[in-house]
């Protein structure tokens, strides 16, 4: 894990040496978004795992130049939990992910952006059973995406498919957790 944040900040500082010349195409933006989150992993042969769920979110980026940009954002779901090997008397589970990313893109004539982010974070394990402690774990962000921008306007309409990966080392279980999110949104822009 260490080398994902020795590469992440490498990448942040290189980028914003980098874009210090093109202060033209400098936005700030937020931007806010939902979609569905797969959790991939059993976390033991019984196949414990969390149900897939509906996740919100948003968060804000600060574009350095035309290809790159630093991000920061938050996202929250709920998901039931389904397995035999814990005793639970609230079978919900509330995460939260919080991710800060280096995010390259390669603006197109037609609107398109397609990009790719890569960061780091954590996620917050919240049992709403009151017998189970919460926790926090560090993870890894990968994702793709591709956004719209709305005819030369400061809107656009994003869609992106996030990976998070994290040990569940929590609950009592020594696995790696695999979370596919399925996102969609809106991000508004301002000119710096």
């Amino acid at each position: 894990m260490h080398r994902i944040q020795l590469l992440t900040l490498s990448g942040l500082l290189l980028c914003t040496l980098s874009g210090a010349g093109e202060a033209q195409s400098r936005a700030l933006a937020v931007f806010g978004y939902a979609g569905r989150d797969l959790p991939l992993s059993n976390l033991n042969e019984e196949g414990d795992h969390f149900r897939a769920d509906w996740m919100a979110g948003g968060g804000a980026a600060l574009q350095l130049s035309t290809n790159f940009a630093i991000r920061g954002s938050v996202s929250a779901v709920k998901n039931s939990w389904e397995g035999t090997s814990l005793e639970l008397s609230d079978s919900t589970f509330k995460r939260t992910f919080v991710s800060f990313d280096l995010q390259a893109g390669a603006p197109l004539v037609s609107g398109f952006v397609p990009y790719f982010i890569a960061g780091a974070g954590w996620v917050k394990i919240d049992p709403q059973d009151a017998e189970i402690e919460k926790f926090t774990k560090v993870a890894a962000h990968l994702g793709t995406g591709i956004n719209y921008v709305i005819d030369n306007s400061f809107l656009a309409l994003m869609l992106e498919l996030d990976t998070w990966v994290y040990h569940l080392g929590g609950l009592g279980y020594n696995r790696i957790q695999y979370d596919i999110v399925i996102l969609a949104g809106l991000a508004i822009a301002v000119p710096l």
